[in-house]
């Protein structure tokens, strides 16, 4: 069975990984100052944007519907989020900063690098 996935829930996945490395040094902001929503792409699993001062995360239902892939696509999108809030530069979307914040992610977590 598919996980459900509802905006309460990816707010939920956010805060919990908030709270642990390595997320809780990021100085994140709050869920209430996120924007969640459920999208039904095909061409991705999830996308963050900066839109009118406001962070948004959408997570697709069509390709993520386990537990373990909701965690660790959401912790992607953390990342670009974390990158933009913070104000740091970076080469490209899926540049070197990113790319190492990633490895320390992946590496903690044990999510699968090369889906990440």
């Amino acid at each position: 069975m598919s996980l459900p996935l509802t905006k309460d829930m990816l707010a939920a996945a956010y805060t919990y990984l908030c709270e642990i490395e390595p997320c809780s040094e990021w100085n994140l902001p709050p869920a209430e100052e996120v924007k969640f929503s459920i999208i039904r792409k095909t061409d991705r699993y999830a996308h963050y944007q900066l839109r009118g001062g406001k962070h948004h995360i959408a997570v697709s239902s069509r390709f993520v519907g386990r537990h373990e892939t909701l965690l660790a696509t959401m912790l992607h999108e953390m990342i670009h989020l974390h990158i933009e809030h913070n104000g740091i530069s970076d080469t490209h979307e899926h540049g070197p900063v990113f790319q190492k914040l990633a490895d320390k992610a992946c590496r903690i977590h044990e999510f699968d690098r090369l889906i990440f």
